[in-house]
């Protein structure tokens, strides 16, 4: 049982911030065992004056106590389960919390190896683990153990010689209880995990539904997600068959214990060492014993879960977070500097010994094949990952100087999937900010939404899903839209009109030319046109730059007419 130390170790900081509903908790649960044990006592003066002695004033007072013994463990029952019940949702709402918080702030390098499918299980499926153990494996737990101390009291106060007999049986238990235990805990993990596949396989399968379909493996993605489900069965089966294992032992020794009672209290009674009334007394408590303790060491077996639990959750708790210890940048971007900027990934060389300055005001074009490094480039930029080698600067000072979210805030961006969440348009390219009439009014004619006047709602309507209630260029134009209504310093266009039309293209091309005179540009294209109006186009290949200069001057290089397929 010692590793469940670690599980209380973690929850102990949440438990003191409850102190005062966790007393009153325990409080409840002491009543519930005392009124359990004084059931039991109550059998003594039942039958000794009641049926034995016969007395009326006995029979008078019965019916009173017993309403008021059931009431009074009624409603402690009620306080401890409902006061139990809120400590853990409020506990496990502060944990999912600080999980979407952990993951959100992570550096994108700390999560990249997690599926969106491992993420949701920690957040939901194990933080629900969590709830159950503190709202009622804990507090079951507790009133048990409680409830054993009073009976076992009450028991050794009636007849010390008997209890040794039940005492004895009961000790026996924990020993294949702590071996079940084990086992309970390595099958709950192999669930834990189970889940996360399945959560994957739904994720995957719904985000790809239309290439699921086009190409008909509907049957084949059926197959594979039965697969996981019976996995997930077996799983489940042998975890609950580890804990439904404690009932055949726990008969077996309550049997051995009620026998050898009955045996020897017997012996006593007939030899008049022992009233009736004490017998059945005893023999009550005896038999009352089998209910907490069966719960016990059940509970005891999903204790073995709780350390399980808290691994996944540290697992998200530790993840390395952005530094946010530095200062902002307070003065306008001047320039941003690239100085022989180096980024493996593992052991894979990403991009090598890059050389190139962003200065305010410019346009800068960047181009290349796809895997050229062109989106490990962005990374480094808005500091998703720091360069291996090498020092990216701002006006001078190294990047990581600043606060990363301080540079974020120069930056508007969009990219190529568009990024549209399940909102109503105007939330979407509000994204957060406060509303300025006339600010989003011009952001939404410059990138050409004319579209939102025939949707049901107007701005008002909710896209769906990643937006799949738009088209692609719908999604593509509202992206845009919201970079232009955050109007920050540099925009960042990474395939920001791929999506368009070439008409429609055009007409954007030419307002976002005519807001973005007096912005720094960084443009991330494959089209020509998007390109042609660059002061300067970087060509990147295989991680480096093979040609830096003008578009006139670019347009005649080798790796450029290769790189657009240009013939000679």
């Amino acid at each position: 049982m010692k590793q469940n130390y670690k599980g209380i170790k973690f929850l102990t900081p949440y438990f003191k911030a409850h102190k005062k509903s966790i007393l009153l908790t325990l409080f409840s649960m002491v009543g519930v065992a005392l009124s359990s044990a004084f059931t039991a006592y109550f059998m003594k003066p039942l039958l000794n004056n009641l049926f034995i002695q016969k007395s009326e004033t006995m029979l008078y007072m019965m019916p009173l106590i017993i309403v008021a013994i059931f009431l009074s463990r009624g409603v402690f029952r009620f306080l401890s389960a409902y006061l139990s019940e809120r400590i853990a949702i409020e506990i496990t709402q502060d944990i999912r919390a600080k999980l979407y918080k952990k993951v959100l702030n992570s550096r994108i390098d700390a999560i990249e190896h997690k599926t969106l499918g491992d993420i949701n299980t920690r957040i939901i499926e194990t933080v629900l683990n969590l709830h159950q153990i503190i709202a009622k494996t804990i507090p079951n737990y507790l009133i048990s153990l409680f409830t054993i101390f009073a009976l076992v009291g009450t028991i050794i106060y009636l007849n010390w010689r008997l209890s040794l007999f039940a005492i004895i049986f009961a000790a026996i238990v924990i020993f294949p209880v702590k071996i079940l235990g084990k086992r309970v805990k390595r099958h709950v993990h192999k669930a834990e995990e189970h889940v996360r596949e399945l959560n994957e396989r739904i994720n995957e399968t719904f985000n790809h539904i239309d290439i699921v379909k086009v190409y008909n493996q509907t049957k084949k993605e059926e197959k594979r997600f039965l697969g996981y489900l019976e996995d997930y069965k077996r799983a489940l089966l042998k975890l609950v068959k580890y804990q439904e294992l404690t009932s055949p032992l726990m008969e077996f020794f309550v049997s051995l214990s009620v026998a050898s009672v009955i045996f020897f209290g017997g012996y006593e009674v007939i030899h008049n060492e022992m009233s009736v009334g004490d017998f059945f007394a005893f023999l009550t408590a005896l038999m009352m014993l089998y209910a907490p303790i069966k719960i016990t060491t059940r509970n005891a077996l999903m204790l073995n879960m709780l350390d399980s639990y808290i691994d996944r959750v540290e697992n998200i708790l530790h993840l390395r977070q952005e530094d946010s210890s530095k200062a902002d940048i307070t003065e306008p971007i001047r320039e941003i500097a690239f100085r022989d900027v180096d980024l493996t990934i593992g052991t894979k060389p990403i991009l090598r010994q890059l050389n190139f300055t962003i200065e305010q005001g410019k346009r800068v074009a960047i181009v290349g094949k796809t895997g050229a490094g062109k989106s490990s480039l962005l990374s480094l930029l808005f500091g998703f990952r720091s360069p291996t080698n090498g020092v990216i600067e701002i006006n001078s000072k190294p990047l990581e100087s600043y606060t990363i979210s301080s540079i974020r805030e120069q930056f508007s961006y969009v990219n190529q999937a568009s990024g549209i969440f399940n909102l109503s348009i105007k939330e979407n390219i509000l994204y957060g900010l406060e509303y300025d009439e006339e600010r989003y009014k011009k952001a939404v004619a410059t990138a050409h939404c004319e579209f939102i006047e025939t949707l049901p709602g107007r701005d008002d309507f909710i896209v769906g899903e990643n937006g799949k209630r738009l088209s692609g260029g719908q999604r593509q134009r509202i992206a845009l839209a919201r970079a232009l209504y955050k109007d920050a310093p540099i925009f960042v266009l990474d395939e920001a009109t791929s999506a368009l039309d070439n008409n429609t293209e055009a007409l954007i091309q030419e307002s976002i030319a005519s807001i973005m005179k007096n912005k720094t540009v960084l443009i991330i294209a494959h089209r020509l046109q998007s390109i042609k109006q660059a002061d300067s186009v970087i060509v990147l290949e295989d991680g480096a730059i093979v040609a830096m200069g003008s578009y006139d001057e670019v347009a005649k290089t080798e790796a450029f007419r290769k790189n657009f397929a240009l013939g000679e």
